[in-house]
């Protein structure tokens, strides 16, 4: 009869906001008999969420914490690593352990109160719903598939900067964009395009994350500390929509975390994760930009020539 040995399903995954609690079976591959006179636990807790097990079956579960304000000021670009660690003792009083790791995914989001452009023309994020169809600059009007939303008080905004939104005034981006102040959050990406951008990224079009515009005239660090709501927009695929007129990115999740969206979204998108194109979809609807000398090259030539950030005629005029 060997030593207990854990073995089973020891990593997991989930996106930000996403409502979901994970779960994975572990099993005592050392023990002939199985599982049966084994007691599992907790033995070192979760950073970032709740961890808890299953004493007889080793079935774990992982709830995240959403609320907390590392989570919430993730790069939806980068990923935030959790671990907690799984203890299994035997009825002859011998144990194992094995650490769990989760992957925790950002998202990108808007404040309450932004105008979307949909097809019955602008309207507050906060009044969308699942069906309605949400104007796209490459492909007409898209529905919507899956709304996500979190409440940051100004306490938490006081107590941790990143949690601020970026403002970006209106007209900043130029051809008159937004049309009103527009705020986002830090890592949300607004359509840049032009010459800047085509000298310093190498495409005419990019997706440059909000806070990287951050200095640029007309676009600071929301410093109210009032309480706000960020909502994701996920969308049949990466598009290119419009906030206050201004074009930006809606939700580009990972592989891994469509799988994870709550119940209802994961059926309405199950048709298009089957279809033979479904890998082509959440392609990034532009040209996603990278690389702090870039970055600096782009800024550097913005504020040398005073260019604007969106080049006219990029943004058509909205659809009688």
């Amino acid at each position: 009869m060997g030593a207990p040995t854990i073995g089973g399903q020891t990593t997991g995954a989930v996106t930000e906001n996403s409502g979901i609690v994970i779960s994975g079976d572990l099993d005592d591959v050392g023990f002939g008999t199985g599982n049966n006179d084994d007691t599992w636990s907790i033995s070192s807790a979760a950073g970032y969420g709740t961890a808890t097990i299953n004493p007889t079956t080793g079935t774990w579960s992982y709830d995240l914490d959403d609320s907390n304000p590392v989570v919430h000021a993730l790069d939806p670009s980068d990923t935030l690593i959790d671990t907690f660690t799984v203890r299994m003792l035997d009825a002859d009083g011998r144990f194992d352990t094995q650490d769990i790791t989760i992957t925790i995914t950002g998202a990108v989001c808007f404040t309450n109160g932004t105008l979307i452009d949909t097809a019955q023309g602008p309207r507050p994020v906060e009044s969308l719903r699942i069906g309605d169809r949400i104007r796209t600059l490459d492909d007409g009007l898209q529905p919507l598939r899956w709304i996500g939303r979190l409440d940051v008080d100004a306490d938490a905004q006081r107590s941790n900067a990143r949690l601020r939104p970026a403002q970006i005034a209106a007209g900043a981006l130029g051809s008159g964009l937004p049309r009103r102040d527009l705020l986002v959050s830090r890592q949300h990406r607004m359509l840049v395009s032009g010459p800047a951008a085509a000298m310093a990224f190498d495409s005419a079009e990019v997706l440059i994350p909000a806070i990287k515009l951050v200095g640029l005239r007309g676009i600071t660090i929301d410093r109210t500390a009032r309480p706000i709501a960020y909502y994701h927009l996920l969308l049949d695929a990466h598009h290119i929509v419009f906030a206050e007129g201004a074009p930006s990115e809606s939700l580009l999740p990972a592989a891994q975390a469509m799988e994870l969206l709550p119940a209802t979204a994961r059926a309405e998108v199950a048709a298009i994760l089957a279809s033979d194109d479904s890998a082509m979809r959440y392609e990034p609807a532009r040209t996603i930009a990278r690389g702090g000398g870039r970055y600096r090259r782009f800024r550097d030539r913005m504020q040398r020539e005073d260019l604007p950030l969106i080049a006219p005629q990029t943004v058509p005029e909205p659809a009688a």
